[in-house]
């Protein structure tokens, strides 16, 4: 089979795959080599899909970061991990990170005021320490630091006071 044909077919292969939506160049790749073919043929068909618009890896760090907002806030360390496992390449991952300018520091205070009420940390409950940590544990799955959710708890629990 020529070069031309298999480019072709893989390309063909590849568009079908990603039908009407946009995906990113590593999971683009990763179906590509999946399906057994040459490394040039994808790096060929990938540069040609994103001239196209059916590759695009800051749209689809965009549509992370927007779909993890409010409540589903994340911080930048969990959200580049899942721009990551969706394929979006490492450099374009901190770029949109720093063109959306997402904020830890504010992203963690939307969680933590969507997800505890204020009163949960107060000095007259009993179990406020138990609570905390359970707070805290949270919020490091959501890929916060421990450091700043405590510090945001702390800056939550004196502006009520």
């Amino acid at each position: 089979m020529s070069d031309a044909l298999t480019y072709s077919e893989a390309r063909n292969k590849a568009i079908a795959h990603i039908g009407i939506s946009v995906s990113s160049s590593g999971k683009a790749r990763d179906y590509l080599s999946a399906l057994g073919y040459d490394r040039d043929v994808v790096d060929d068909v990938v540069e040609q899909l994103k001239e196209d618009g059916y590759v695009d890896d800051r749209r689809v760090a965009r549509k992370i970061i927007r779909q993890r907002t409010g409540p589903k806030s994340e911080g930048r360390l969990k959200l580049s991990a899942r721009m990551e496992d969706a394929g979006v390449s490492g450099s374009i991952i901190q770029q949109v990170l720093d063109e959306e300018d997402v904020n830890d520091e504010e992203t963690i205070m939307e969680v933590i005021r969507d997800r505890f009420p204020v009163d949960s940390f107060s000095e007259n409950r009993p179990d406020t320490q138990k609570e905390l940590a359970k707070a805290v544990r949270y919020l490091e799955s959501r890929g916060y630091s421990t450091s700043l959710a405590l510090a945001s708890f702390r800056k939550l629990i004196h502006d009520v006071e």
